[in-house]
This record gives structure tokens, C-alpha cells and sequence, in this order.
């Protein structure tokens, strides 16, 4: 039983640990392919505005649909010129808050 006590706690904070990394893994791959998915909807329009915000649209559908809170992300969608060509990045910033 002394035992017991003693490992407990340990075995107890380990688990929560675990648990909590998880959700931060969970949570980065979901913003990742967040981003992804706004800039490939995204790359479809010619306009600017359009890009833009169907990118910004589609991201915070998928961040939604994740279950992760979009108060706590930005999604910030730069249409660039690369070697002549236009290209849509999508940057999402988000304030993670632990469980």
C-alpha cells in the first residue's frame, strides 16, 4: 500500500503529460492541414479578394470542424508573386491553451 502511494503520483503525472503533449500534437497537425486545405481552396481564384477570403473561409471551417476554438487562431492569407507566378500562403497563428 506504501508503495502505492508512492508511485501513484508519479504514475498519475506521467499519464496527464502524456495526454496533454497528445493534444498539442493533435492540435498543430489540425492547423497544419488548416492551412493547407485554405490554400488549396484558395489557389482556384484569379482576384485577390476572392482568394483571400475563400482561403480564410475554408480554414476556419476546418479548424471548426476540428474542434479547435478559432477564437484563439488568425488566419492570415498573403497572395504572392514567385518567379512570375502568383502564390497563395496561408499563415495561422494560434494561442494554444492547455486542457
Amino acid at each position: 500500500m506504501v508503495e502505492f502511494a508512492l508511485v501513484l503520483p508519479i504514475f498519475v503525472l506521467l499519464m496527464v503529460g502524456i495526454v496533454e503533449f497528445s493534444r498539442v500534437l493533435m492540435v498543430q497537425q489540425v492547423i497544419t492541414n488548416a492551412a493547407r486545405e485554405g490554400a488549396r481552396a484558395g489557389s482556384i481564384y484569379i482576384s485577390e479578394t476572392d482568394a483571400t477570403t475563400n482561403a480564410t473561409t475554408v480554414s476556419q471551417n476546418y479548424l471548426t470542424w476540428s474542434g479547435v476554438d478559432t477564437d484563439l487562431a488568425t488566419v492570415t492569407p498573403t497572395l504572392t508573386t514567385t518567379g512570375g507566378l502568383p502564390a497563395l500562403q496561408v499563415l495561422i497563428s494560434y494561442s494554444y491553451d492547455s486542457i
